[in-house]
């Protein structure tokens, strides 16, 4: 008996296709078929962030994050200039006792940032509007209701804020006369003033570097004037036109002075200086009071 035989080929082997990944349904990549998939969440500098939830439905995997909401202004405060201390008060000491203590929002709602859109009046606009006695605005310098007014009323005229920096300064330091570095430094730890009701009297003789980041060098002959606002802070002609600051070195038993003035900007630093009448700035911290 004959006949043909038959043999069926083998079966076909199935294709076996990689598995689209998303987030968010967007589409990241693929894996092979059947294989473990981890997910690992970050934020922007590698640090593992734990969701406070997780839910699976189906194929979509939804974590929860525990995100604080924006809050609070990050402004930019000035460093110290140096750590050593000569007298109570001075910049060293303030180092050492923790006066710079400021402490950025972790999730600033606003950034303190100059507009440099503003062109030349750029140092005295801000980016981004900041609050202060509940007036929202981008004017850098302020008084203590928020506007550019400093009137009378309430001893407004006395300080002016930093909208920038959290710093509050003196405007009248003329009125308080010229005198010797010591007696500078020991009436302005005594100074105090009731501005709007609240009394403020923490006050210190601004350092070389809290002075450059307020007034920069952009002073001519000696006023400092604020382009947009009017505002102008005069410092006195004559003999007494130097500004005591509060740096200082070693070398001596008098301790060697920082000074600098409105006509040059030149910080200057010389032992002969110690006794010599000039005035100061007093400068309060003042960040507690600006707010986005």
């Amino acid at each position: 008996m004959s006949g043909n035989i038959y043999i069926s080929p083998p079966a076909a082997t199935p294709t076996i296709l990689n598995q689209d990944i998303n987030l968010n349904s967007v589409l990241q990549g693929q894996v092979s078929y059947n294989t473990d998939i981890n997910v690992f969440l970050e934020d922007s500098l590698g640090n593992p962030i734990t969701p406070t939830g997780s839910v699976l439905v189906g194929n979509d995997l939804t974590a929860t994050l525990a995100i604080p909401n924006p809050n609070g202004v990050a402004l930019q405060f000035p460093t110290p200039s140096q750590y050593t201390s000569f007298a109570t008060g001075d910049i060293g000491w303030r180092y050492q006792n923790g006066w710079f203590d400021y402490v950025p929002p972790s999730y600033p709602a606003v950034f303190a940032e100059l507009d440099y859109t503003a062109g030349a009046n750029s140092w005295y606009k801000l980016k981004n509007p900041l609050r202060v006695g509940g007036v929202l605005s981008t004017q850098r310098f302020v008084d203590i209701n928020g506007v550019q007014g400093w009137g009378l009323a309430g001893n407004a005229n006395v300080a002016v804020i930093d909208k920038l920096t959290g710093l509050m300064f003196t405007r009248n330091w003329n009125s308080w006369g010229s005198a010797t570095w010591d007696t500078q430094n020991t009436n302005t730890l005594a100074y105090s003033v009731v501005i709007n009701g609240v009394t403020y009297a923490d006050w210190y003789m601004m350092s070389v570097r809290e002075f450059e980041s307020v007034f920069g060098f952009l002073v001519t002959v000696n006023n400092w004037i604020d382009p947009i606002s009017g505002l102008t802070i005069t410092q006195t002609a004559g003999n007494n036109t130097y500004t005591w600051l509060s740096d200082g070195v070693g070398g001596s038993t008098n301790n060697n002075k920082m000074r600098t003035t409105f006509f040059n900007n030149i910080p200057e630093l010389n032992n002969s200086f110690k006794g010599d009448n000039q005035q100061t700035i007093r400068i309060h911290k003042a960040y507690n009071l600006i707010s986005a």
